[in-house]
């Protein structure tokens, strides 16, 4: 029997509670089940030399047998009697082993370590290897201790099973792993984000922190190595390779008779955060939706597939472990062809949910929202390259323009603008710049990174040949550089620009590019304190707006009004335009039309002294503002 590990923490309450059912008869049939490199052996060992266990089993009593070689019912058996000390004969038999162990009635403890070897073993020998446990599993005196990779006990409709999914252990024990080992690493800032890379598996941990006081190295020198080499980087030969712990599930027969469970495995190792049964769909399309549960089935029994509760459907997310997924994603072995075709279902996935000003955007970013991590993992696992399609391209800027309105992302837009130069239209070129722009706009302190990215995007669309379309973008650019400008240049400039801008949408065709610009022309007036020409500005666009039916702009332009008004001194006007501009906000349907209109109706309402009404009109923009993202 080996020792547990000397090192060995976060386990406790584990091993307590299987000791207990162990010592008693009723539930001494327990069964560890999870993914290898979980820490099952290491728990079992260490139930074997609690207190509570010795005290209950003779030393003599308690027997190891680690069937990872037992690859039949043979073998098994041979291997039951080498642990057991049973006197060998010509042939062995199952009836020699029972009989021995039936010899007396003092209690005694197998432990059946990695189970899954015979369990699985091709050729029918799941009958053979199942009468043995069962046999063995009627001895009321003989506790059983089964460890093995997957999610379902062996014979579990014959024997009852205390079942025990090993879990990773928590941040803090594996931290406690990582610094006993190596004691120089206490201080090391990136212990903890290079453990979580890991997804806290404890063989991982425990190799990592050798290789972390072998080679004198960081956690951030680690982190880096792990992104290019995955589990290669990690030490160890033979049984003791994370490497070839997880081959035994990958290369197993379980996963290797299913081509189905070998191309999910694939897909599922390319979406870091998982996904669920539903969404497959989108990202494996080639996997028939009839042949998933069985792909399902096969990888959960392989130990290679985990199951977690979605947040908001009954559809569990299904994912592999973090360790495997770097492991699938070394030495080619997911096809090019694979990876290529969950790019384009990425993009296609985008596009048909990134939907600006679309009746559905809620329900979508909800759908994008989900999927995030997975999105920006496949975006970045590519860069932009010659033959970028313009489907793509689309699918980029799709994305960029939604987590401009989401919570912004620059990375995306940054991406999205390199992206675009390399497809090399300058149209998208100058759209790129312009929405990394005005993500740079919506996060706070980027003002001039905002203003530098949109006085570029608008200079390259007037420079742009003037058909419809450019000039059209040009001047929904420029309204966003005119609202960025109020927060950097002096007011002077900020006027001229406005103008600038209104001058050019007024000889386009969309009347809605032209009301926008006169709204926003009469933000910056009200600014320089100019009233009178800001009303005037505002009433254009108002009657412009009302022409077109847009409720969001014109929602906008009576919160301007209103503003005005207040500035103005004039409370009821700027009540009634208030209210004109909430009428407007919930026609919207807008969330975040909603929180800003909400918020300007509650300044105007403390003014006036009507403080309750004043307070309810910020929670309600505090609500709408959780709808979207961080705009408080």
């Amino acid at each position: 029997m080996p020792l547990k590990p000397e090192i060995f923490h976060g386990r406790e309450a584990l091993v307590q509670d299987i000791v207990q059912l162990l010592i008693k008869e009723e539930s001494s049939r327990v069964c560890i089940l999870g993914p290898g490199g979980m820490g099952k052996t290491s728990v079992s060992l260490a139930v074997v030399e609690s207190p509570c266990i010795k005290a209950h089993f003779f030393p003599e009593h308690l027997f190891w047998v680690p069937c990872i070689e037992a690859t039949s019912a043979t073998l098994l058996l041979e291997l039951l009697y080498t642990q057991l000390q049973i006197p060998r004969t010509k042939q062995m038999t199952l009836s020699k082993i029972i009989s021995q162990l039936d010899a007396s009635t003092q209690p005694r403890l197998i432990l059946l370590d990695n189970f899954e070897t015979p369990w699985n073993a091709p050729g029918g020998a799941q009958k053979l290897v199942g009468d043995i446990l069962r046999q063995l599993a009627m001895l009321k005196h003989v506790s059983i201790l089964v460890t093995m990779r997957g999610s379902q006990a062996p014979c579990d409709q014959a024997i009852i099973w205390q079942l025990r999914d090993i879990q990773p252990p928590d941040e803090e024990a594996c931290i406690r792993i990582f610094h006993d080992i190596n004691p120089d690493s206490e201080n090391d800032p990136d212990v903890k984000v290079l453990l979580g890379t890991l997804g806290h598996m404890p063989f991982a941990v425990t190799l990592m922190a050798n290789l972390s006081k072998q080679g004198q190295s960081t956690a951030r020198e680690l982190l880096n190595a792990w992104s290019k080499f995955g589990p290669d980087i990690l030490p160890g030969q033979d049984e003791q390779s994370m490497n070839r712990s997880i081959s035994l599930s990958v290369y197993g027969s379980l996963v290797k008779q299913n081509p189905n469970a070998n191309l999910l495995l694939k897909v599922l190792s390319l979406l870091p955060a998982g996904t669920t049964k539903d969404n497959l769909s989108w990202w494996a399309p080639t996997l028939e939706v009839s042949m998933i549960p069985s792909a399902i089935v096969s990888l959960s029994a392989a130990a290679l597939l985990v199951k977690k509760p979605h947040q908001s459907t009954t559809s569990p997310v299904l994912f592999v472990l973090p360790v495997v997924q770097s492991f699938m994603q070394q030495h080619n072995r997911i096809e090019e062809d694979l990876r290529a075709q969950i790019f384009s279902s990425f993009c296609q996935y985008v596009l048909d949910n990134a939907c600006r000003y679309d009746p559905r955007f809620r329900v979508n970013a909800k759908d994008l929202a989900a999927e995030d991590t997975n999105i920006q993992s496949v975006l970045f696992s590519r860069s932009p390259s010659s033959n970028l399609s313009e489907k793509t391209t689309e699918a980029f800027f799709a994305l960029s323009w939604h987590y401009c309105d989401t919570p912004p992302n620059p990375e995306i837009a940054s991406r999205t603008v390199e992206a675009a130069k390399v497809f090399g239209v300058e149209k998208y070129i100058a759209s790129a710049v312009w929405c990394l722009g005005r993500t740079y706009y919506n996060l706070d302190n980027k003002h001039d990174l905002a203003y530098a990215n949109l006085q570029q995007a608008y200079q390259l669309f007037n420079a742009l040949p003037p058909d419809n379309l450019t000039r059209r973008l040009g001047g929904q650019c420029g309204i966003d550089f005119v609202n960025c400008a109020r927060h950097v240049d002096e007011q002077s400039k900020i006027v001229a620009l406005a103008r600038d801008v209104e001058a050019r949408s007024s000889t386009l065709s969309d009347n809605l590019v032209h009301a926008r610009s006169l709204v926003f022309l009469g933000v910056v007036l009200d600014m320089a304190e100019r009233w009178s020409e800001a009303l005037h500005s505002l009433s254009q666009a108002e009657i412009l707006l009302t022409v077109l039916e847009n409720d969001a702009n014109l929602a906008y332009a009576y919160q301007i009004t209103a503003r005005v008004y207040y500035h103005r001194h004039q409370l009821q006007d700027a009540l009634a335009a208030v209210d004109e501009a909430w009428k407007y906000a919930e026609l919207s349907d807008s969330s975040y039309i909603q929180a800003f209109i909400s918020q300007e109706y509650a300044r105007i309402l403390f003014s006036a002294d009507r403080d309750r009404e004043a307070w309810a009109r910020l929670e309600v923009s505090l609500m709408m503002a959780a709808q979207v993202g961080n705009w408080g």
